[in-house]
């Protein structure tokens, strides 16, 4: 009898209920129908974007730009999936923009300019779209500047990294075209949101909002208000958020503001120290200091036709 009986319980406890199987699974799907998602949307959200979050923060602190440069082909079509499969979620197209800007400028803009730039015009539209979506500017940029300075406005703190990101991304990609009327009249729409961006979180991305302004400040022609003067201080702002910790910076100053000067000397200081700087322990941008180092070598390199 006791063998009879211990063999019922071991039976159960193997095979639950109906009833209690309900109990396990309906919540889960009760959740995912409360959140208005398809499964797979919900596993996009809940599942593949913290795992693509703590990557993001990985290859920030790896020192290995070889395999970053490798992977992320890989990871863009990834994104593009993960788009496809939930297009309304803003922190996935933010995260897009990143990987497009950063592939784009540390891999193929010395190279392949005109890859560089179909990349950067990707990153620009899914930050746009991720903007768009979460303030009064409509999914068309193609509206006049008089339209575009009035909705300005309406981009809230939380829209912060989609705006630094549109900015970013369009920034570059004029800066590939300066010889293109047609896309430098996006400059102005540029400065007005990074002019936003620096009213709501000048610090973000360690002063990325500053680095951007002194750099457009340069490169931008005088009759569209380029200004010297406009860009030092704007790199001075973003060299006492970031101290000496982030050498993009540096970099961009290099690139931008000492070659618009025309001063060799500075160029080479500017340059050579990024290159020479000493590690930091624990760093959260080490992967993005040594990109900011390998492109410190190749400018170099360019210095004699630059000057």
């Amino acid at each position: 009898m006791g063998f009879t009986h211990d063999n019922s319980a071991m039976i159960i406890q193997q095979k639950p209920s109906v009833t209690v199987r309900f109990r396990v699974v309906f919540p889960l799907l009760l959740l995912i129908f409360v959140a208005g998602c398809s499964p797979t949307r919900y596993s996009v959200r809940h599942v593949m974007m913290p795992l693509m979050d703590n990557a993001r923060d990985a290859a920030y602190l790896s020192d290995d730009i070889r395999t970053f440069g490798d992977a992320a082909p890989a990871n863009l079509f990834m994104l593009e999936g993960m788009v496809q499969t939930d297009p309304e979620n803003a922190e996935l197209r933010v995260n897009a923009a990143m990987l497009y800007f950063f592939y784009a400028f540390a891999y193929m803009e010395q190279d392949d300019p005109d890859y560089a730039s179909l990349l950067y015009k990707k990153g620009l539209d899914h930050a746009w779209l991720a903007l768009s979506d979460h303030c009064d500017l409509p999914s068309d940029r193609n509206l006049s500047f008089k339209e575009f300075e009035i909705l300005v406005p309406s981009i809230g703190p939380d829209e912060v990294p989609a705006a630094l990101w549109v900015a970013t991304c369009w920034a570059q990609y004029i800066s590939l075209h300066l010889d293109q009327t047609s896309v430098m009249r996006g400059i102005p729409k540029v400065q007005a949101l990074l002019d936003r961006v620096i009213e709501l979180n000048e610090s973000y991305f360690e002063g990325m909002p500053h680095i951007m302004q002194g750099s457009l400040h340069a490169f931008k022609p005088k009759i569209m208000g380029g200004d010297t003067d406009a860009s030092a201080a704007s790199f001075a702002k973003a060299f006492a958020i970031s101290g000496n910790s982030f050498q993009l910076s540096r970099f961009f100053y290099a690139r931008y503001y000492t070659y618009r000067m025309m001063d060799v000397d500075l160029f080479t200081e500017t340059l050579e120290g990024i290159i020479n700087a000493e590690p930091i322990a624990d760093d959260p941008y080490r992967l993005l200091n040594m990109i900011a180092a390998k492109k410190s070598h190749q400018l170099l390199e360019e210095a004699d036709d630059l000057f």
